[in-house]
């Protein structure tokens, strides 16, 4: 029974598989979930084709991935019909901007993240995004590609820790010891900063997560900025918009349609457009507290300021396009966490608001991280082999070896990667891949880890850097 439903999901995911490859709407609706959600099916193909499926809910596998059809069957079908809606729309009469009010009554939002979390449950998430995978460009270099982060955390993997998020989450809720006191300060702003790899989005998933948090803030958002390539202010603030319920091919009807915008000289539209989309941004968070975790904004400090002083209240008389802090508002208790890679760009946005450090792992988590990383890969290594082991257990026991050298060397082998959560992955996954060879130990030098040659790596003792031992993968 096992090898024949082995034998049916096989023509069912590839058929799948090929139905998502082929969709080349780049606005499909929900398209991150998906992405996310086909990439770990991708990862997991050959353990849900074997006779019988190598899961341990494999009972369950049927039933998700026809729950995957159809989710993607009405992505497509809620997208087509959304552009013709918006085609349509030219032709409507200009709606209020009442009409975009999340909290007033409306249908259900479809949503597929349940869904993806199902399908976490089942197969578990795709291969680490440390590396992430590369494209070839014109002239045949590596372009790698940015992979977009969700507030989505697996805790158990989270070593540690407990005492920083905490800290992050007193400032932007307010010490422990004082809630319930009358607090006049209703909107608070803190930061992560740190060097690529350090663990900064992962100590802002464990803060999204936390239950001071989830108590004190009605709604929580999570905002995935990005690098400088992928910045786009339309693009982040529909994003936002969409995520909050709102139907996003209204609400460009209403941008569109807006008198500042009509009336507004065609070099000056799209900072018209900004402005409008950000007062209905501000708009639609006013009656309810909130928290908005903006992660990996790269160097925003600066510039024309707009990612600058989050803390301000939109002017009187002014340009609602200036700042993205206009577009929240400040008149409920409310909380904005952004992540940055340099502390001074964090400490202009936040203000007066506390920037944190993730500290580096001491030797014993960071060999915990090590010794995960290195029996995932090995036991990947072994699925993707093609090579038959004639003697299996003597491998085994050589591996066994090899371990227990590496062992022996731990605190050489996390002090050469600087305590960096990335560093140790890659240098895990590195010595997972080596040759044992018993009349050489393996050497920590013979695997080479890369600190980005653009960042500074604070010492033990810089002001700001916490010397607390804990760990998590890297961001």
């Amino acid at each position: 029974m096992a090898q024949e439903r082995g034998n049916d999901l096989k023509p069912l995911l590839e058929k799948l598989l090929q139905a998502f490859d082929d969709e080349d709407d780049r606005d499909l609706l929900h398209r991150t979930e998906l992405d996310h959600m086909f990439r770990i099916l991708r990862a997991n193909k050959e353990k849900i084709t074997s006779q019988p499926p190598d899961v341990e809910k494999k009972e369950e596998l049927p039933e998700l991935l026809r729950k995957i059809d159809e989710a993607l069957q009405q992505c497509k079908a809620r997208s087509k019909q959304q552009q013709t809606d918006n085609a349509k729309s030219k032709k409507m009469t200009l709606p209020s901007v009442s009409d975009c009010n999340p909290f007033k009554s409306r249908s259900p939002e479809f949503s597929v993240e349940p869904l993806l979390q199902h399908t976490i449950t089942i197969l578990g998430d795709a291969p680490s995004t440390s590396a992430p995978a590369a494209n070839h460009d014109a002239a045949g270099e590596d372009t790698v590609l940015y992979e977009w982060t969700t507030s989505y955390v697996d805790e158990s993997r989270i070593y540690g820790w407990a005492d920083e998020a905490d800290k992050v989450v007193d400032a932007l809720v307010g010490l422990q010891e004082e809630e319930g006191k009358e607090d006049q300060l209703l909107f608070r702003a803190a930061g992560i900063a740190g060097i690529h790899g350090s663990g900064k989005t992962a100590l802002a998933q464990k803060v999204f997560v936390h239950d001071r948090i989830k108590d004190a803030f009605p709604l929580r958002l999570w905002v995935c900025v990005g690098p400088p390539d992928h910045e786009d202010r339309f693009n982040l603030l529909y994003r936002m918009l969409d995520n909050l319920g709102l139907d996003t091919a209204k609400v460009e009807d209403i941008v569109d349609k807006a008198d500042v915008v009509v009336k507004a000289d065609s070099a000056d539209k799209d900072r018209s457009k900004i402005g409008v989309l950000l007062f209905i941004l501000y708009v639609t968070l006013y009656k309810t507290g909130y928290l908005i975790v903006f992660d990996d904004i790269r160097a925003y400090g600066g510039g024309d300021g707009w990612y600058s002083n989050l803390t301000l209240e939109p002017p009187k008389n002014g340009e609602w396009y200036e700042r993205l802090a206009y577009g929240l508002p400040k008149a409920r208790k409310s909380a904005v966490l952004v992540t940055c890679r340099s502390e001074d760009h964090a400490r202009t946005m936040v203000r007066t608001g506390r920037v944190f450090r993730p500290p580096r792992l001491g030797v014993d988590d960071g060999w915990k991280l090590f010794q995960r990383e290195y029996e995932e890969a090995k036991k990947k290594g072994k699925e993707e082999s093609v090579e038959k082991v004639k003697d299996e257990k003597e491998k085994e026991k050589q591996e066994d070896k090899l371990y227990h050298e590496l062992e022996q060397m731990k605190e050489e082998i996390v002090n050469k990667c600087l305590g960096l959560p990335v560093a140790i992955v890659e240098a895990a996954k590195g010595f997972a891949l080596l040759e044992h060879k018993p009349d050489d130990p393996p050497k920590a030098d013979e695997v080479k880890v890369a600190v980005p040659a653009d960042e500074t790596v604070p010492s033990k003792t810089e002001p700001g850097t916490q010397a607390t031992e804990a760990n998590q993968p890297a961001n």
